[in-house]
């Protein structure tokens, strides 16, 4: 078969079911890839879900100030559907508790905010009704709020340390001869479909260029913090033209000759 001419449609059975079990099995990668990304670096900031603080910390640091302070700031448990608004006065008291120097001996300090109670005593009284350990496992919100241990990991600001640079390098080695091989496979089977050159063309570019853009950006993080918006952009980048690629190149398969 001449090689400028090669389509996909026009390989034998065994080759073409050959080629469906391995985009199955990289779309698979891919999907694992993410899931492990979100299991391993969510809540690095002290919040759930993956966020872009979480990256941020993996590859610059991060310090989050104390998920209780920004609590109160928010408002809550006013927002919450029924929650009723915390009494000024008591809010104040563990604000100015919260973002003090001496947390946590002042937890149960009763001389702490003008006889307004120590802060256990409201906190304990704000937040029993709904994280308290006296609340029925199934209506308990999370967490649950009952000790001062359990209470200190919302108290404190939450630092995250940037990955080692051996590590860092280690990985993107990994991904750069995987991801590098694995896309310019992807784009050479592209170029063997009947879709437009210029799809094609789109496809390739978005996923070499992301890759190549996302991997630097993990080092220019690690010098300026704002550059994590590069690895976020560099990363869906690629992971889109490359699940484009693989329905594509899939469908052009066992799409008709005609």
């Amino acid at each position: 078969m001449d090689v400028a001419t090669l389509r996909l449609r026009n390989l034998p059975l065994a080759a073409r079911l050959s080629l469906t079990f391995l985009l199955l099995v990289i779309a698979g990668g891919y999907v694992a890839s993410g899931l492990h990304l979100s299991g391993h670096h969510a809540a690095r900031d002290g919040r759930p879900g993956l966020s872009v603080t979480d990256i941020e910390g993996v590859y610059h640091g991060v310090t989050t100030p104390p998920l209780l302070k920004e609590l109160l700031e928010q408002g809550h448990p006013a927002e919450v559907s029924g929650g009723k608004a915390l009494d000024e006065d008591d809010r104040a008291t563990l604000l100015a508790w919260v973002t003090g120097d001496r947390i946590a001996e002042n937890w149960a300090n009763i001389d702490f905010g003008d006889g307004f109670g120590s802060p256990e005593e409201i906190a304990q009284a704000a937040c029993g009704s709904c994280h308290g350990a006296t609340v029925p496992a199934e209506k308990r919100a999370e967490p649950l709020l009952a000790t001062w241990d359990q209470y200190k990991e919302l108290c404190f600001e939450n630092r995250v340390s940037p990955t080692d640079p051996a590590l860092l390098l280690a990985s993107t080695h990994a991904h750069a001869l995987a991801l590098g091989t694995i896309t310019l496979l992807l784009c050479a089977l592209m170029y063997a479909t009947r879709f437009s050159s210029g799809l094609k063309g789109l496809l390739a570019l978005c996923a070499s260029g992301g890759l190549l853009v996302d991997l630097a950006a993990w080092w220019l993080t690690r010098q300026v913090a704002g550059m994590v918006s590069l690895i976020l952009l560099g990363g869906l980048a690629h992971a889109g033209a490359v699940g484009l690629m693989l329905v594509a190149i899939g469908l052009d398969l066992w799409r008709p000759q005609r």
